[in-house]
């Protein structure tokens, strides 16, 4: 083995312990809260509420509620409340009734664990209860006023169990972020020259690909009155109707404390620019067929080319998203630099997934429109115009892994929340290893069939 070859196995194992460090020091998965649910079959509609805390001081902010509506029939309530809580008040419902609970248990990261029934029955601190009796796997109980109550001490044991959960599942999460993280880099060891290469065609060919782009982004409105003003047009138009859709038609309330429309924008303009490049992206190759043909032409800048043509709009799209939030007074600041950032991370991920379609669609042209339909589904699955936070804490995990929720979040910490990037620890690595892999995977595929390009297209 030569020295050289040594180095860059030492270079290597350096790399990979310094990810492996950082992921099993920095990236922890959220725990902050548990889930108290329990089964009601009653004969009034009601609403139910849990307050929580570790002194029980009683205050509506330190409260979770639900709605008990299906007369006679039996529902699930859920209650998410903090992992540290040691004691709970059951308060059920606002007038008299007979109420049966059952499957009283504590959730949180797929782990259940039971309350014990005997905490509840012989509870000393309750209020407006006629009567409390244990029916086989249920609980019946006879209210008699306005709000009846009863306090459960949430045993230890229980909480215990949940935590060990939970540590085991951090750590088998890190495992498994750890094995995605060296496998990535791995592959990216094997295959960096053709990596390298083709960075370096895009630096060499960089003034090309900008001439490249100002052509593409003016024949493509070529003929019309308007020409290029038709671009910007575009999103402006589709921004305002979604608006009056949401806001004055279906009356969307404010997201916080930011107007409906301000919160719209931050998610439209990444999603806009990502669906118009990925889809021009992948079309690079058969557009420029008569490229693709000549022998001396470095087809690999097609798609970067794309990208850039698509960045135009983006930037007069952000540029216009600014300026609005400016109008309803929130004004630009350091957290909104931070777009850029998230606008590089789109790029590299517009560009990882389109070097395997752009290779594909010549072969199998029917993919082009099967991105146009997940584009379609996606622009719902992402949550641009709805809130992840309606969606149950065990359930958000789904649309996160969708790594344009990464982006889209991006956008609003920049532009609404104020966090920085770094803050996002968890989801940075998550990204940036998903878009690793596509990556390579996409040179490779690429590399694979770009010598039958010619051929076939």
């Amino acid at each position: 083995m030569n020295k050289k070859r040594v180095i860059k196995l030492v270079l290597l194992f350096i790399i990979i312990v310094i990810f492996n460090t950082l992921i099993l020091k920095e990236c922890n998965l959220v725990y902050d809260s548990i889930t108290l649910s329990y089964n009601v079959i009653s004969d009034k509609q009601d609403i139910y509420q849990v307050f929580y805390g570790t002194d029980m001081e009683i205050s509506e902010e330190r409260s979770v509620k639900a709605s008990y509506e299906e007369l006679g029939k039996e529902e699930e309530l859920k209650f998410t409340i903090p992992k540290d809580t040691k004691q709970i008040r059951l308060d059920l419902g606002n007038q008299p009734a007979q109420i049966k609970l059952s499957k009283i248990s504590l959730e949180s990261f797929w782990k259940s664990v039971s309350i014990n029934f005997e905490s509840i029955i012989n509870s000393e601190d309750k209020n407006q209860i006629q009567s409390l009796t244990k029916q086989s796997e249920n609980i019946i109980i006879n209210t008699d006023g306005s709000d009846p109550y009863v306090y459960i001490n949430l045993d230890k044991n229980s909480i215990s169990t949940l935590n060990e959960n939970f540590n085991f599942i951090n750590l088998a999460f890190k495992i498994a972020l750890c094995l995605i993280t060296n496998i990535t880099i791995l592959i990216l060891a094997k295959i960096y020259r053709s990596l390298l290469s083709l960075v370096l065609e895009v630096k060499t060919n960089r003034f090309l690909i900008w001439n490249l782009a100002k052509n593409d982004f003016k024949t493509k409105y070529a003929g019309s009155y308007l020409g290029v003003i038709w671009a910007f047009i575009q999103p402006v138009i589709t921004v305002l109707v979604y608006w009056f859709v949401f806001q004055i038609g279906l009356r969307a309330t404010p997201m916080g404390n930011f107007p409906f429309v301000l919160w719209l924008i931050a998610g439209l303009v990444p999603w806009f620019f990502f669906s118009d490049a990925l889809q021009c992206a992948t079309n690079s190759m058969l557009e420029y067929s008569y490229l693709v043909k000549k022998v001396v032409f470095e087809i690999s800048i097609l798609p970067v080319v794309k990208v850039v043509s698509a960045f135009f709009v983006h930037v007069f799209f952000l540029i216009f998203a600014i300026v609005l939030y400016e109008c309803y007074g929130y004004a630009f600041n350091l957290y909104t630099l931070q777009t850029i950032y998230y606008t590089f991370c789109m790029c590299v991920f517009v560009l990882a997934i389109a070097y395997s379609t752009c290779s594909i669609v010549i072969f199998f042209r029917d993919l082009a429109q099967i991105i146009g339909i997940l584009l379609q589904i996606g622009v719902w699955l992402t949550p641009i115009m709805w809130s992840v936070d309606i969606i149950p804490k065990n359930l958000k995990w789904i649309f996160m892994i969708n790594p344009m929720f990464y982006v889209v979040q991006g956008y609003r910490d920049s532009l609404i929340n104020h966090v920085w990037f770094w803050r996002r620890t968890i989801e940075t690595f998550y990204f940036w290893s998903i878009v690793g892999m596509l990556f390579v995977l996409g040179v490779v595929v690429f590399k694979k069939l770009k010598i039958h390009f010619s051929d076939v297209i």
